[in-house]
């Protein structure tokens, strides 16, 4: 195109084009067809890219967000297992490292339901304990041999002799509700931003291309310089026209802002991985004393049920002799010696919840969020703006929000929705709804989530119908409702003039955690810490000693 330079325009016949016909008065423009068709390449292009930045920006804020909470969990299991290998191997010495298996392979199912959520937790729980149960039995009877088929009725009156007490019940239930929380907060991270990477591929249509074209180019055509932008309720038309099939994500992504905020409250409260996974060792600990302060009547309890064992003459073998299985506790611990704290857990899913929070509404601000990024001219109503034909104002008003637009008068309906379109919705929905399940302390079915530590999220699956949370066995009450979703469509947007949206998309925030004092803090988590007496901190740790002493002699007799 020639530069626009007063008298030397060279007008052409009107006639020539599609889009910018008839922009001007005479009915001639100094445009060319082809001119026309490269103005429009390139206002799509523009609107393309400035689509997909806006995406992306919250894309790469998600993904932050959700790789330092997986970062952190992460570092949380590791050493909370080099803790757990610490204390019991002071505390049970070789007893422990010759069944350390038991132990380490509790803590790989864990990881690896974080990781692939195909593992059953209660399963998992259940196995432990039952091991564990016949371990501890054979140690405490060790004067006794035991084959296989006495050992497997043992297990089968494990949960008739209740031998550690109501801790594998209430430590099971823990685990499945915070772990499953956990994971479905991770992965809804995860869905959230590939949804937003995958809206990036969708391209605008041939109509919103000639939209954008008479709002962005066609005024070159006849001479108006280019500083002379858009009016602002044209542009609205224009990019709710354009962003028609964006707009069909509102309703969906505002239900999933809802489920993850509910999720966050579980994290901060009940269901606070740390203060479940932490102290994980004290737990199995206490466990283990039930079973020692009731072991003859256990043991005699067994006996009358499977049968009084044989008693066998064992030889003595030196402790160097014993093959002690190798420990990989040290494995993936923080590379610093700076433990995770409640405090930044706290203030971690706090930041997620604020981030996630700030783009309720985000795809019907979208267009709003386009046109306040330099395309108009505030406020909308001026007569010093560009209405399509001409520099006056736009008589038109501004279609309503949502997929809907066949009232528009830039851009019509956009045609059926496209498949990245229904697949992105699909995706948003079933995260919601894993979500939901979380939050009601059931079970989630992650049979189709990608294996990784922090994958992909999308696709189909429910809860398993175990109704909502009405027990109080870990220290907190449901009052039998559970969540339920509010289905209501939420409050659009008014219609003011785009600048009023300017904050629309969330800020960027600062990714690191921030801590004012300068020193790590605890944070309450609400529910006091049970302090544990001398009386029975002996009991914990000396008796298991005694034991260890008396088994030694014993063989020694024998």
């Amino acid at each position: 195109m020639n530069k626009i330079r007063g008298e030397h325009l060279k007008y052409l016949p009107s006639r020539e084009l599609k889009t910018c016909a008839g922009v001007n008065y005479g009915g001639e423009v100094c445009c060319s067809a082809d001119m026309e068709v490269r103005l429009q390449a390139r206002a799509r292009e523009k609107h393309d890219k400035a689509t997909r930045d806006t995406l992306h920006r919250l894309q790469q804020l998600l993904e932050t967000r959700g790789t330092q909470f997986h970062s952190f969990f992460k570092d949380l299991l590791a050493t909370s297992k080099k803790g757990f290998h610490e204390m019991f191997k002071k505390t049970y010495g070789i007893l422990y490292e010759q069944n350390s298996s038991v132990f380490t392979d509790l803590f790989k199912e864990l990881e690896n339901y974080y990781a692939k959520g195909t593992v059953d937790l209660v399963e998992t729980m259940d196995n432990f304990f039952n091991t564990l149960y016949q371990k501890m039995f054979t140690v405490l009877n060790s004067q006794y041999k035991f084959d296989s088929k006495y050992l497997e009725c043992v297990g089968n009156n494990m949960k008739d002799m209740r031998p550690f007490g109501d801790v594998p019940q209430k430590l099971s239930v823990q685990i499945k509700r915070s772990f499953v929380a956990t994971r479905a907060f991770s992965q809804a991270l995860t869905v959230a931003a590939d949804v937003l990477k995958n809206m990036q591929s969708l391209k605008p249509s041939i109509e919103c291309a000639a939209a954008l074209t008479r709002m962005t180019a066609c005024s070159a055509c006849i001479g108006i310089p280019g500083n002379v932008l858009a009016c602002g309720d044209m542009c609205s038309n224009v990019m709710k026209g354009c962003l028609a099939h964006h707009a069909a994500l509102d309703s969906e992504w505002n239900h999933f802002v809802e489920a993850v905020d509910k999720v966050a409250d579980r994290l901060l409260g009940p269901f606070n991985i740390e203060m479940l996974v932490r102290p994980i060792n004290l737990k199995i600990s206490e466990a283990i004393m039930n079973f020692q302060e009731n072991s003859q009547d256990v043991s005699q309890r067994v006996f009358t049920g499977c049968g009084r064992p044989v008693l066998g003459r064992r030889k003595r073998r030196d402790n160097r002799e014993v093959p002690l299985e190798s420990l990989n506790f040290d494995e993936d611990l923080p590379t610093d010696d700076r433990s995770p704290t409640t405090a930044m857990l706290d203030q971690l899913v706090k930041e997620i919840r604020k981030t996630v929070g700030d783009s309720r509404q985000f795809w019907v601000y979208l267009p709003y969020q386009l046109c306040n990024n330099g395309l108009t001219v505030p406020p909308s109503n001026t007569k010093e703006c560009w209405n399509g034909t001409r520099v006056d104002k736009y008589m038109y008003s501004v279609s309503a929000n949502g997929e809907t637009q066949t009232l528009n008068p830039e851009v019509h309906g956009g045609g059926p929705r496209p498949t990245v379109v229904r697949d992105q919705i699909f995706a948003l929905s079933t995260i919601t709804n894993r979500l939901r399940s979380a939050f009601n302390g059931q079970d989630v079915d992650w049979i189709d989530t990608e294996e990784t530590w922090y994958g992909s999220g999308s696709g189909s699956g429910e809860g398993t119908d175990e109704g909502p949370i009405t027990d109080d066995e870990d220290g907190f009450t449901e009052g039998g409702s559970g969540y339920k979703p509010n289905h209501s469509i939420p409050e659009q947007p008014k219609q003011v003039p785009p600048s009023v949206h300017e904050d629309t998309i969330p800020p960027r925030v600062d990714i690191e955690p921030k801590n004012t004092s300068g020193n790590k803090t605890m944070v309450d988590s609400g529910a006091p810490r049970p302090q544990m007496s001398l009386t029975r901190a002996l009991t914990t740790y000396l008796f298991p000693i005694a034991v260890m002493w008396f088994g030694g002699c014993l063989t020694e007799w024998l």
